[in-house]
């Protein structure tokens, strides 16, 4: 039953986000396998599953590295032996403003947290265990998410997918809040 939702979830989420993905040549994501993971990597793709997910740029995650808080990040860039991360990025009617750049070597302790929201309805995050994956950076055809066009009271926003536990989400920050962009309204979500 369990894979059934993951393969249904897979193939809503590249139906619905599979056009937002740019893909091209010389693309690097951050790849966590599952150390107990039997399937290849290359059935691996963007969206949650335990077996494992790739991070791709201009999505944001809730990253915890070495014990610190970094939730609603921005991955901007990715290199052979470290990612560059945002934590302080706000949401722009036209644009955006990104206010730091964090540099992550591949070698800290990396978790991800998932968030598991949909129509406003959340239940408990759950964290990625370092013990039970292998975190890498590798080559792929996967390059970048593009911008995620919000609208929202008459306004659109230049916005992002959000990585969770159930797919992609659209997420914007507006003055230092960060707000979950479903159909049926906006979710102020917490922030570290």
């Amino acid at each position: 039953m369990k894979t059934t939702i993951s393969i249904l979830t897979f193939i809503f989420s590249v139906s619905v986000y599979g056009q937002n993905i740019e893909s091209g040549k010389n693309c690097k994501v951050v790849q966590f396998v599952n150390k107990d993971s039997i399937n290849s990597s290359s059935k691996i793709n963007p969206i949650f599953n335990k077996r494992g997910f790739y991070l791709v740029t201009n999505c944001v995650y809730d990253f915890i590295i070495d014990g610190k808080k970094y939730f609603q990040s921005i991955l901007l860039k990715i290199d052979n032996d470290k990612f560059y991360i945002s934590k302080n990025w706000e949401t722009k009617t036209d644009n955006e403003i990104i206010s730091d750049t964090i540099a992550v070597s591949i070698n800290q302790e990396i978790r991800i947290r998932t968030v598991s929201i949909d129509k406003g309805v959340g239940n408990i995050p759950s964290r990625t265990n370092p013990n039970k994956y292998n975190v890498t950076i590798v080559d792929s055809d996967y390059c970048r998410f593009q911008n995620a066009e919000i609208l929202s009271k008459g306004n659109k926003y230049f916005g992002h997918y959000y990585f969770t536990e159930i797919g992609l989400k659209k997420l914007k920050i507006v003055n230092g809040k960060a707000l979950l962009c479903e159909e049926n309204g906006d979710f102020l979500l917490r922030r570290n």
